[in-house]
């Protein structure tokens, strides 16, 4: 493989943000439409040297061709588009219905969210197992603002002079559980987002609103009581916020233009907060909100930082070189 198409292969894999597998076949295809023709420009009498260049050059730039491809190979059927927007769908049902509030509903829910996502995880992450995902990795999320609290509860009877609320085991316990829980969930977004941060934004994509949701409802006395002064009406409003994810993902699924998923994600994640805040009428005040608001933007941006694409594609403009 000469330099100009090994550099134009790793330039156009490090825009593709696929999969392993399609990068290799694509890489694959542009390396072998390549060779077809500068073969027969070698075959009218033209040097090979000049034959490549000028295959190359018909090709276009590698990050427009790659911005093509991005579209026609990510754009999800309606099949597929349909088993993504699932799990929106059945929380939003949970809610309308009111079975939010029976632990087992939510158990079975999140039981399915995961033996799902580990069958998307063993078949090579299908996009449409994201989704499913996010939700699993609610569980730990909201277990460590529950551990946070118990050990800044304990710093400060510490800082106060009192003694400490809870006994040393169950510190110890909390740190633990903090320490291994968020090494699992960095791994796992870290993973997401070294094939494309922006499917990795929209696995968390719940997480900002869920969070916002657990804090308001955490510190209401009566949540479970039916005369709580925020439990009145909760369910039609969480309903009408998962459909709004449900189909914020639908469209995600369905446009194929990356810079419009971008876009899509960060109107959603901020909006689902301030709509929730409207529907509850009550719970933190208007610069509270904005930060939460603020805050889910953060948490959807976090996956490009984890990117490591260009890494990745030269490890694979190697394995083409080396299987050719």
């Amino acid at each position: 493989m000469s330099s100009l198409v090994r550099g134009y292969l790793s330039d156009l894999g490090r825009h593709l943000h696929m999969s392993p597998p399609q990068e290799r076949e694509i890489l694959n295809e542009i390396r072998g439409h390549v060779e077809d023709s500068a073969r027969e420009m070698m075959d009218e009498g033209i040097s090979q040297d000049d034959a490549i260049s000028s295959a190359v050059s018909g090709l276009g730039p590698s990050e427009g061709v790659a911005r093509q491809l991005y579209r026609v190979h990510t754009q999800g059927s309606w099949y597929h588009t349909s088993l993504a927007v699932l799990p929106h769908v059945l929380l939003s049902l949970m809610f309308a219905l009111g079975l939010w509030t029976a632990p087992g509903w939510l158990a079975v829910l999140l039981l399915v969210a995961v033996v799902i996502s580990i069958f998307g995880w063993r078949k090579g992450r299908p996009t449409w197992t994201y989704p499913w995902l996010g939700y699993c990795l609610v569980a730990p999320i909201v277990a460590w603002g529950l551990a946070m609290s118990t050990v800044g509860y304990g710093a400060w009877g510490v800082l106060t002079g009192g003694p400490l609320p809870l006994s040393i085991p169950i510190y110890v316990a909390s740190f633990v559980y903090l320490a291994g829980s968020m090494w699992v969930v960095m791994s796992i977004v870290t993973r997401v987002a070294q094939r494309d941060w922006v499917m990795a934004s929209l696995t968390v994509m719940p997480v900002p609103f869920l969070t916002y949701w657990f804090v308001l409802f955490y510190n209401e006395e009566g949540l479970m009581s039916a005369q709580g002064r925020l439990f009145q009406g909760v369910d039609a409003s969480a309903a009408v916020v998962f459909l709004i994810l449900a189909g914020a993902t639908a469209l995600f699924f369905r446009l194929g233009r990356r810079v419009v998923r971008v876009g899509l994600l960060l109107v959603t994640a901020p909006s689902m907060v301030i709509l929730s805040w409207l529907s509850y009428r009550g719970g933190p005040g208007y610069m509270a909100v904005f930060t939460l608001a603020a805050m889910s933007l953060v948490v959807l941006l976090v996956p490009a930082l984890l990117d490591e694409r260009p890494r990745q594609t030269e490890n694979h403009v190697f394995l083409i070189e080396d299987t050719g």
